[in-house]
């Protein structure tokens, strides 16, 4: 089937610093680059021009929808892809991308993954967007902010479609200044648009949103409880606002309405990171080992399924590092002696972060409680030296229990070099000489320590 051509279509403002990234990730698949300018004063403009973009000036009326309309005004494509500058376009979705650029008989528009980078530059949260948009000409944005083609796309009868395309968002890790700055700006405007659209619980949702990342949370959780008592968000839609809830309550010490709120979102799905993550907050403050387990092995599963393409995920669930998940299982079920389960989840992390002297230490304690003393001396022999007195010993009774007497001889006997007013050292390296019949050099041993 022949392909339609792809028009790439934004918005910018003194962007210089993201904008070329951007659009090196999608220019291998785009046939046009729209880029309007709405009043650069930096190199933005000399940069779109250089990847060859079609560069067109729109003057800001505090409106995104109002210039992203102007954008795809200019589109010649059969397909609509629109971006912020702080994004790009995952390499693994060129092909599914190009592969969607099929004759559209009817409106139509895909939704999109895209991953939230947050500021500490390891977790994203996950969010889903209709970014891919048929060029039929009913297709407009709407919204003062937090702009949408949705409600245009129902007014035309059109269908909305899945994709496996991603995009990787770095606007959430901006330098706290530019970010709080860049917080303050749409909190204006959201609260214009709740002023124009008192009833929206969409409108008072996004600027709930918006207090909680400049960390008014007792704002957030008014305008959140404000959306909840509208009513317009059910079932899964309603997942964000109930999860953004709990994450407010949590912020304001309110745990117990914390853990309501994510047990209302876990009602609509368990199929979730973020519900389960706060409730495994909250089990933590309580001292709910097992609760604490329970949720993040939830965690887990989720985002295994993310990772491996089996379950798409869902507006704004969160994505933790995989790693840390099973780091903490590890410790979990250290605390709780299912060893089995801990040297499961630390190999598993160990394999993500081979570095981490940590997970070895951890893997090392429930290798020792199996009795799987060859594992363990692998184990030992990778951490750096010199090794806490504490995974000294673990080394000196695997040796032992191996019944490898010689190499304990001599494990121990330079951990007496270096310790050589340790009694216990002693007495266990004079025992292992006396055990291979060495009497003469235990009894030397014994006669040469230090005298208190």
């Amino acid at each position: 089937m022949a392909r339609g051509k792809l028009s790439v279509c934004m918005i910018v403002r003194d962007e210089a610093l993201m904008l070329a990234d951007c659009l090196a990730s999608i220019k291998g698949v785009a046939h046009q680059l729209v880029v309007v300018d709405t009043g650069s004063t930096d190199d933005t403009v000399a940069i779109a021009k250089s990847f060859g973009a079609q560069v067109h000036h729109f003057e800001w009326v505090d409106d995104f929808a109002a210039a992203r309309n102007e954008s795809i005004r200019h589109a010649t494509g059969d397909w609509i892809l629109w971006l912020d500058a702080d994004e790009r376009l995952r390499s693994d979705s060129v092909e599914p991308l190009r592969k969607l650029l099929t004759p559209a008989h009817r409106p139509t528009i895909y939704r999109v993954m895209i991953r939230n980078l947050q500021q500490d530059q390891l977790n994203f949260t996950l969010s889903v967007s209709h970014r891919l948009i048929s060029n039929h000409g009913g297709i407009r944005f709407s919204g003062r902010i937090h702009e949408q083609v949705s409600p245009s796309l129902k007014a035309v009868g059109g269908r909305e479609k899945p994709s496996d395309i991603v995009l990787d968002h770095l606007g959430y890790a901006l330098d706290s200044d530019e970010l709080l700055a860049k917080r303050k700006r749409y909190q204006v405007l959201l609260e214009l648009m709740t002023k124009e659209q008192p009833d929206s619980a969409y409108a008072h949702f996004t600027l709930g949103q918006n207090c909680a990342l400049t960390g008014d949370y007792e704002a957030a959780l008014q305008a959140y409880l404000r959306a909840l008592e509208i009513g317009e968000f059910t079932g899964m839609t309603a997942i964000p606002l109930l999860n953004s809830t709990a994450e407010a309550c949590w912020e304001l010490g309110r745990i117990e309405d914390a853990e309501k709120y994510a047990r209302q979102s876990l009602a609509n799905t368990e199929g979730q990171s973020d519900a389960n993550f706060r409730l495994y907050k909250v089990m933590r403050s309580r001292g709910d080992i097992e609760g604490q387990i329970q949720c993040l092995e939830k965690v887990l599963t989720v985002t295994v399924k993310v990772k491996r393409g089996i379950h798409g995920g869902f507006r704004q669930d969160i994505l933790l590092p995989e790693q840390h998940i099973l780091f903490s299982l590890g410790e979990l079920y250290l605390s709780v002696e299912n060893f089995g389960g801990a040297e499961k989840v630390l190999r598993r992390c160990l394999d993500l972060e081979p570095g981490s002297r940590e997970t070895r230490e951890r893997l090392a304690s429930a290798l020792a409680q199996l009795g799987r003393w060859e594992d363990l001396l692998v184990i030992l022999n990778e951490l750096p030296r010199p090794l806490p007195d504490q995974f000294r010993e673990l080394g000196g009774v695997a040796l032992i229990k191996l019944r490898r007497f010689e190499e304990a001889i001599v494990y121990y006997g330079v951990w007496l070099k270096d310790h050589p007013a340790h009694e216990g050292i002693r007495r266990r390296l004079a025992g292992l000489h006396a055990k291979i019949g060495n009497v003469a050099a235990a009894e030397r041993l014994l006669r040469e320590a230090p005298r208190s």
